[in-house]
C-alpha cells in the first residue's frame, strides 16, 4: 500500500462536505482531484462500487470500506496528471525536480520571467534545499496562478 504524507483519513475527511463520517461520490470526486487524479464518473462509480462493502453509497471512515478506498487508490490505472508531470520533470528519476532546472523550463519554454520564475520556486521549495520534492511540487499546485507585486 502506497505511504502517506499526512494521515489518510484525516486528509478525506477534509472533504465529508456534511460531516456524517462518510464520503459520498460527490465528495470523493474532489478528494481525489486534490490528489492530482483526474477522475471520471465511471472511475468514481468504478472505485465506489468496489469500496462501498455493504452496498449503501458511501464509504465510512472506520471501517474496512476505508481501507478498501486506499486499496483500489493503489491500483488504479486512472490518470494522475500531476504525477505524471512530475516525473516528466524529474529528469533524472531521483524524486526531485531541481531549482535550476525548473527555472529553465518555465523561463525558456514558459512565459515566466526570472523574477516570476524565482518567486515561484521559492514558494515552492518549502524546506530550502534547493530542490522540488513531490510533496512540495503538489503544495505549490495549490498556490494561486496570480503574482501580486
Amino acid at each position: 500500500m502506497t505511504s502517506w504524507l499526512v494521515d489518510p483519513i484525516k486528509y478525506f475527511q477534509k472533504f465529508d462536505v456534511n460531516n456524517d463520517g462518510k464520503l459520498s461520490a460527490s465528495e470523493l470526486k474532489p478528494a481525489l482531484r486534490s490528489l492530482g487524479f483526474n477522475p471520471k464518473d465511471e472511475d468514481i462509480k468504478r472505485i465506489m462500487a468496489a469500496a462501498d462493502q455493504n452496498g449503501d453509497g458511501f464509504i465510512e471512515y472506520h471501517s474496512d470500506e476505508f481501507k478498501e478506498l486506499l486499496s483500489e487508490l493503489d491500483d488504479d490505472e486512472m490518470s494522475n496528471d500531476v504525477l505524471r508531470a512530475f516525473q516528466f520533470l524529474d529528469k533524472n528519476g531521483d524524486g526531485f525536480i531541481s531549482a535550476g532546472e525548473l527555472r529553465s523550463l518555465v523561463t525558456n519554454i514558459g512565459t515566466m520571467t526570472q523574477a516570476e520564475a524565482d518567486e515561484m520556486i521559492k514558494m515552492a521549495d518549502q524546506n530550502g534545499d534547493g530542490q522540488i520534492d513531490y510533496k512540495e511540487f503538489i503544495a505549490l499546485g495549490s498556490h494561486s496562478p496570480l503574482i501580486i507585486h
